[in-house]
């Protein structure tokens, strides 16, 4: 992240973030951010220390723009993380769509175990339940791909754990002139987390996968 916004700068002073789904905010994306002046809003379901601007909240996509109208959030950003376990990709797409905020840098969370040829996410409206330590969570690279492109934003990296996948907007890239020089989705994807870890698989075969949510175009 550091090497990403000394390339493309802030815009907010000091630095803005969103981050949720932080746990108690000592391990996160924004951490570190946070020690070096950076400001911003964290949301997690458990958690609530108002001296960090930690609030407990249940995110979902129907609640998560009227959030962050409630923390006075501004309408650009300098960074978005999203780690909810389950629905990240829909949260994002709420926030896509409303288009009441807007962020130039993009985290998120998604399934590296998904081929990268596959656009798939999982149904979060086919039941109450949601991660249950399963492979069956999150998006694939590509269906988060395609929602990022389908917004004006691009996949530029792929973390080597692979938790985190880190989108800025294409505008930004093509501004620097640089938006050739993105790796592809096939160069990104990680097959082999550099700490190797792998959830089991899901036992509930009835727990479905929606495909093509947004087309890869």
């Amino acid at each position: 992240l550091l090497w990403i916004f000394t390339n493309i700068g802030t815009i907010n002073k000091p630095p803005h973030f969103v981050e949720f789904g932080v746990s108690n905010g000592d391990q996160c994306n924004t951490r570190f951010l946070r020690e070096l002046g950076w400001q911003g809003l964290m949301m997690d379901g458990g958690h609530d220390i108002p001296n960090i601007n930690l609030h407990k909240e249940r995110i979902t996509p129907e609640n998560i723009n009227d959030l962050l109208a409630k923390y006075k959030t501004p309408p650009l950003i300098d960074l978005l993380s999203i780690d909810i376990d389950f629905d990240d990709y829909f949260v994002w797409k709420s926030i896509l769509q409303a288009k009441r905020f807007h962020a130039r840098v993009v985290v998120i969370e998604y399934n590296y175990a998904i081929p990268p040829n596959e656009n798939r996410v999982v149904d979060p409206n086919q039941d109450s339940r949601r991660w249950t330590g399963s492979d069956y969570y999150g998006a694939s690279m590509l269906a988060m791909t395609a929602l990022g492109r389908a917004y004006n934003y691009t996949l530029i990296y792929a973390e080597k754990m692979g938790v985190n996948l880190c989108f800025i907007q294409t505008s930004i890239l093509i501004e620097q002139n640089i938006l050739h020089k993105v790796p592809s989705i096939k160069e990104l994807h990680i097959s082999r987390p550099a700490k190797y870890w792998k959830h089991p698989p899901e036992i509930d075969k009835t727990r479905r996968w929606i495909w093509n949510d947004t087309v890869w175009i």
